[in-house]
This record gives C-alpha cells, sequence and structure tokens, in this order.
C-alpha cells in the first residue's frame, strides 16, 4: 500500500460532456499519472455483466444507474492504492457520501473542474450520444437542465484548478496551472 504522504490525486470534474475526458487523457499523457474513468469502469462492467443484470434490473437507465454506482464504488476503491492517479467521472459536489469519499483518500490533491455553457454541454451530449461509438452503458440521449445543476461548481475539497471548455483548452496551460502547485510533477 501507498504511503498517503506519497500520493498525488488529480481529480478531473465537471457536468457530463464539459470536456473531462479530453482534459484528463492530456494530463494522464503528459505527467504520467494512470487514469480512472468512471465511465470505461462502467463501459467494462456493461460488457461483462450487462447481459446478465438486464432481465433483473429493469429499464436500460435503471441498469446504466446501477452501473455508475458500481463503477464509482471501484474507482474509490482502487484509486488509495496508486503512488499517482487521475480520477475522472462527473462528481456530485452537493453528494455528500461523493465528497466524503474523496476527502478520505489520502495524499495531496488536486481539483480540475471543467466547464461549458449548459446549452455547449446539451449539444455536445446530444452529439455524443447518436454516434456510432457512443457505448450501449450510456442510455440517456438527452442532458436536462435539472442534472446539470447537479455539476453547478466544483467538489472544492481541495486547491481547484477552473478550466472553461467554451472553446479549445491548451493542455499546456492546464499542466502549467498542476505546476504551479506541485513543482515536481
Amino acid at each position: 500500500m501507498v504511503e498517503p504522504a506519497e500520493r498525488s490525486i488529480i481529480i478531473v470534474s465537471g457536468a457530463p460532456a464539459s470536456g473531462k475526458s479530453t482534459v484528463a487523457c492530456a494530463l494522464a499523457e503528459v505527467l504520467g499519472f494512470p487514469l480512472f474513468s468512471k465511465d470505461i469502469f462502467k463501459e467494462c462492467l456493461f460488457e461483462s455483466l450487462g447481459d446478465q443484470l438486464a432481465d433483473t434490473v429493469g429499464s436500460p437507465a435503471e441498469l446504466s444507474r446501477l452501473l455508475s454506482r458500481a463503477a464509482m464504488d471501484v474507482l474509490w476503491s482502487v484509486a488509495p492504492g496508486c503512488p499517482q492517479v487521475i480520477l475522472e467521472a462527473n462528481f456530485r459536489p452537493k453528494d455528500q457520501h461523493e465528497c466524503e469519499r474523496f476527502a478520505a483518500v489520502q495524499g495531496r490533491k488536486l481539483e480540475v473542474y471543467c466547464h461549458c455553457s449548459p446549452e455547449e454541454a446539451a449539444r455536445r451530449f446530444r452529439e455524443r450520444a447518436t454516434t456510432a461509438r457512443h457505448h450501449p452503458a450510456h442510455s440517456m440521449k438527452t442532458m436536462t437542465a435539472e442534472l446539470l445543476e447537479e455539476f453547478d461548481r466544483p467538489v472544492g475539497l481541495c486547491p481547484v484548478i477552473d478550466v472553461d471548455t467554451e472553446s479549445p483548452v491548451d493542455p499546456q496551460e492546464i499542466i502549467d496551472r498542476v505546476r504551479e502547485h506541485w513543482p515536481d510533477v
């Protein structure tokens, strides 16, 4: 097990379709940190268990929610064993359980909060949901304003790097901002 003082944890947060995956992949590539993505875990769980669970769970939306919760549990379970890690998910800042899970992971932490206008997030979400590469683990096809409100701010339990993803983002600018906090990476 990695000692807490030796851990470096970056969470990449924000609403669905806010650019989290793009930013997290760029950070992982440059920093050399492993990337744990809730959606990747969810898609793997769907491929392994989706057919077996579909008959007992009910609707595709219920299955999607079940797999999302399981994927978050996997994410929070494996993170403490990593000396350096990037955790990417649509973390809910108003969810006490998620905040407690994040607070419980020991080590130095940074949050990279990605955001864009609700209209842009909804447009990206619709576009992504209608492509051939859209994974069947994700049942939602549109993003509601109410759902977007769940992600209206960072989790905020550590220093936050705010990233406006309305326009293309220069990953090097984000890396420079990370290094302002952590000069050794």
